[in-house]
């Protein structure tokens, strides 16, 4: 979810009207992605690289999401364009507020969920 701190909302404020925000990292967003993606046949990933995976998914994501609501916001509401990223954002905000579940099998198939969303994300922003 959105920080919506005081000292947060201000630093995120100031940040968009100077562009003092740090680019997104798309190349490595993207490599993340891939290694989270990877075609493994019917052998599962280790149970340490699932995890680390899926926290530098979250991160990439959550990292997308604020470009993604900055994208959002400039457009006129209720177009179609701000309706396809505000079905985006639910999407991403839904994906976050999941967990990865008991089990190997769940936290793998939500770490390939995580990477499937971060990959249509990191498109979407680089269009």
């Amino acid at each position: 979810m959105h920080d919506t701190t005081p000292g947060h909302r201000a630093t995120r404020l100031t940040s968009m009207l100077t562009g003092d925000s740090a680019p997104l990292d798309l190349v490595t967003i993207r490599a993340t992605v891939r290694r989270a993606l990877q075609d493994r046949g019917s052998v599962l990933p280790r149970p340490e690289d699932v995890a680390e995976l899926t926290m530098a998914l979250r991160g990439h994501l959550r990292a997308m999401l604020d470009e993604a609501l900055d994208r959002a916001a400039r457009l006129d509401r209720h177009t179609g364009p701000w309706h396809r990223w505000q079905t985006l954002i639910d999407r991403v905000r839904t994906d976050l507020s999941r967990d990865a579940g008991a089990g190997l099998c769940s936290a793998t198939s939500y770490m390939r969920e995580l990477g499937r969303t971060a990959r249509y994300l990191a498109d979407c922003l680089d269009e």
